[in-house]
């Protein structure tokens, strides 16, 4: 694995981090899931506004995660010598569907989320990893 990470193209990890963080914004936005994550959430625009001052810190950290969860998408399907747009959304899907939201479903049913909820949360970690496998996939 250690020979996938150092093969890695940070140009690569970089660009696919910041499309697949504003997969995520669009995802959240009002133009998508916003409101019934919020409603599912019990949280109120109120709220969120009056959150807004750790902004920095909430987007930064979030990015962050982005890039982890990118490289490790890379170094896997590196590791595993996914290439073109087809395989890696092929492979991004397995991971996506298969580890993040087979867990994320274990978190839902142990929490008592919604059906919808768990829909939302989850279709948020599936559908980038498919759209980034993709992009990784084709970047070779």
């Amino acid at each position: 694995m250690i020979h996938a990470l150092t093969n890695l193209s940070p140009v690569a990890v970089i660009v696919v981090s910041i499309l697949g963080f504003g997969f995520g914004a669009v995802w959240y936005s009002p133009f998508l899931f916003a409101k019934a994550w919020m409603e599912e959430m019990k949280i109120t625009p109120q709220a969120v506004r009056s959150r807004s001052g750790r902004m920095p810190a909430l987007v930064g950290g979030a990015f962050l995660l982005a890039v982890v969860s990118t490289v490790t998408l890379a170094a896997l399907m590196a590791a595993h010598h996914s290439t073109g747009a087809l395989r890696g959304a092929d492979f991004g899907l397995l991971a996506g569907g298969g580890l993040v939201a087979a867990r994320e479903g274990i978190n839902a049913l142990v929490e008592g989320r919604t059906l919808r909820h768990f829909l939302i949360v989850s279709g948020h970690d599936v559908a980038p990893c498919v759209f980034q496998g993709a992009i990784l996939g084709a970047w070779h």
